[in-house]
Protein backbone atom coordinates (compact mmCIF):
# COMPACT_ATOMS: atom_id res chain seq x y z
CA UNK A 1 0.00 0.00 0.00
CA UNK A 2 1.56 3.11 -1.01
CA UNK A 3 1.10 6.96 0.41
CA UNK A 4 0.06 9.38 -2.20
CA UNK A 5 0.41 13.38 -1.50
CA UNK A 6 -1.18 15.57 -2.95
CA UNK A 7 0.28 18.43 -5.12
CA UNK A 8 0.27 21.23 -2.44
CA UNK A 9 2.25 18.47 0.10
CA UNK A 10 4.80 17.67 -2.29
CA UNK A 11 8.37 18.16 -0.88
CA UNK A 12 6.42 19.54 1.98
CA UNK A 13 5.01 15.97 3.72
CA UNK A 14 6.40 13.83 1.68
CA UNK A 15 10.11 13.78 2.36
CA UNK A 16 11.44 14.32 -0.87
CA UNK A 17 12.71 17.94 0.36
CA UNK A 18 15.52 18.05 2.80
CA UNK A 19 14.76 20.42 4.77
CA UNK A 20 10.96 20.15 3.50
CA UNK A 21 9.45 22.88 1.75
CA UNK A 22 7.07 25.82 3.43
CA UNK A 23 3.36 24.61 2.32
CA UNK A 24 1.78 27.64 0.12
CA UNK A 25 0.11 29.31 2.56
CA UNK A 26 -2.35 30.65 -0.21
CA UNK A 27 -3.59 26.83 -0.21
CA UNK A 28 -2.55 24.92 2.57
CA UNK A 29 -4.35 26.97 6.14
CA UNK A 30 -5.68 29.58 3.55
CA UNK A 31 -8.20 32.24 4.80
CA UNK A 32 -11.39 31.68 3.42
CA UNK A 33 -12.70 35.33 1.41
CA UNK A 34 -16.27 35.23 0.14
CA UNK A 35 -18.31 37.81 -1.99
CA UNK A 36 -21.89 38.01 -2.40
CA UNK A 37 -24.18 38.97 -5.15
CA UNK A 38 -28.03 38.59 -4.87
CA UNK A 39 -30.30 39.33 -7.74
CA UNK A 40 -33.15 41.82 -7.32
CA UNK A 41 -36.47 41.03 -7.38
CA UNK A 42 -37.93 43.36 -9.74
CA UNK A 43 -35.50 42.01 -12.55
CA UNK A 44 -35.36 39.50 -14.94
CA UNK A 45 -31.93 37.46 -16.21
CA UNK A 46 -32.83 36.64 -19.88
CA UNK A 47 -30.82 34.15 -22.24
CA UNK A 48 -27.70 36.22 -22.70
CA UNK A 49 -27.35 38.44 -20.22
CA UNK A 50 -24.87 38.46 -17.60
CA UNK A 51 -24.86 39.28 -13.70
CA UNK A 52 -21.60 41.28 -11.88
CA UNK A 53 -20.41 38.72 -9.23
CA UNK A 54 -17.28 40.48 -8.17
CA UNK A 55 -13.57 40.24 -8.41
CA UNK A 56 -11.42 37.31 -7.42
CA UNK A 57 -8.75 39.04 -5.33
CA UNK A 58 -4.73 38.74 -6.47
CA UNK A 59 -3.45 35.87 -4.83
CA UNK A 60 -6.22 33.58 -4.80
CA UNK A 61 -8.27 31.11 -6.23
CA UNK A 62 -11.96 30.40 -6.88
CA UNK A 63 -12.29 27.66 -3.94
CA UNK A 64 -16.76 27.08 -4.19
CA UNK A 65 -19.37 28.43 -6.11
CA UNK A 66 -22.81 28.19 -3.74
CA UNK A 67 -26.55 29.41 -5.46
CA UNK A 68 -29.08 29.84 -3.48
CA UNK A 69 -32.65 30.66 -5.31
CA UNK A 70 -36.09 30.36 -3.55
CA UNK A 71 -37.58 28.91 -6.54
CA UNK A 72 -36.19 26.20 -9.14
CA UNK A 73 -34.51 27.90 -11.59
CA UNK A 74 -36.16 25.60 -14.44
CA UNK A 75 -34.41 25.14 -17.54
CA UNK A 76 -32.30 27.93 -16.87
CA UNK A 77 -28.36 27.43 -16.47
CA UNK A 78 -25.45 29.78 -16.41
CA UNK A 79 -21.87 30.00 -16.94
CA UNK A 80 -19.66 31.62 -14.43
CA UNK A 81 -15.96 33.16 -15.68
CA UNK A 82 -14.31 36.12 -17.01
CA UNK A 83 -14.37 38.25 -20.00
CA UNK A 84 -12.08 36.36 -21.76
CA UNK A 85 -13.18 32.63 -20.60
CA UNK A 86 -17.34 33.07 -19.91
CA UNK A 87 -17.14 29.62 -18.86
CA UNK A 88 -13.59 29.46 -16.78
CA UNK A 89 -15.11 28.09 -13.23
CA UNK A 90 -18.53 26.94 -13.94
CA UNK A 91 -20.41 25.66 -16.98
CA UNK A 92 -24.02 25.47 -17.95
CA UNK A 93 -25.06 24.79 -14.23
CA UNK A 94 -28.84 25.39 -13.03
CA UNK A 95 -29.80 24.89 -9.81
CA UNK A 96 -33.95 23.10 -9.00
CA UNK A 97 -33.03 22.84 -5.04
CA UNK A 98 -34.84 25.52 -2.74
CA UNK A 99 -33.69 27.53 -0.43
CA UNK A 100 -30.20 25.26 0.34
CA UNK A 101 -26.90 26.49 -1.31
CA UNK A 102 -26.02 24.17 -3.74
CA UNK A 103 -22.28 24.05 -5.42
CA UNK A 104 -21.99 24.31 -8.58
CA UNK A 105 -18.36 24.99 -9.12
CA UNK A 106 -15.42 25.19 -9.85
CA UNK A 107 -14.50 22.97 -12.56
CA UNK A 108 -11.76 20.50 -11.38
CA UNK A 109 -9.11 21.96 -14.23
CA UNK A 110 -9.23 25.40 -12.52
CA UNK A 111 -9.42 24.23 -8.46
CA UNK A 112 -6.33 22.29 -8.68
CA UNK A 113 -4.61 25.60 -10.21
CA UNK A 114 -1.89 27.54 -8.20
CA UNK A 115 -3.66 30.98 -6.70
CA UNK A 116 -3.39 33.33 -9.79
CA UNK A 117 -1.39 36.81 -9.12
CA UNK A 118 -4.26 38.55 -11.10
CA UNK A 119 -7.29 39.91 -10.07
CA UNK A 120 -10.44 38.80 -12.50
CA UNK A 121 -13.78 40.46 -12.72
CA UNK A 122 -16.36 37.25 -12.61
CA UNK A 123 -19.68 37.14 -13.83
CA UNK A 124 -22.62 34.79 -14.43
CA UNK A 125 -23.94 34.67 -18.31
CA UNK A 126 -27.08 33.37 -18.55
CA UNK A 127 -27.91 30.46 -20.76
CA UNK A 128 -31.36 28.66 -22.29
CA UNK A 129 -34.24 30.21 -20.17
CA UNK A 130 -35.19 33.64 -18.61
CA UNK A 131 -34.57 33.77 -14.73
CA UNK A 132 -37.84 35.14 -13.72
CA UNK A 133 -38.63 38.35 -12.34
CA UNK A 134 -39.35 37.84 -9.12
CA UNK A 135 -36.79 34.96 -8.34
CA UNK A 136 -34.76 35.64 -5.50
CA UNK A 137 -31.06 34.44 -6.03
CA UNK A 138 -27.88 34.78 -4.89
CA UNK A 139 -24.76 33.40 -5.71
CA UNK A 140 -21.58 33.35 -3.11
CA UNK A 141 -18.03 32.87 -4.46
CA UNK A 142 -15.67 31.57 -2.44
CA UNK A 143 -11.93 32.55 -2.72
CA UNK A 144 -8.77 30.82 -0.59
CA UNK A 145 -5.44 33.01 -0.30
CA UNK A 146 -4.44 36.06 0.52
CA UNK A 147 -5.39 39.01 -1.03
Amino acid sequence: MADIFPIQQKGVADGTAIPADRADGRQVGAPVLRTFASKATDEALAAGDRFYLGKKPCGCKVSNVLVTTAVSMGAATFDIGTDADPDKYVDGKGVTTTDVPVSVGPIASTLDDAPSDDEEDLWATVAGATIATATALTIQVEFVGIS
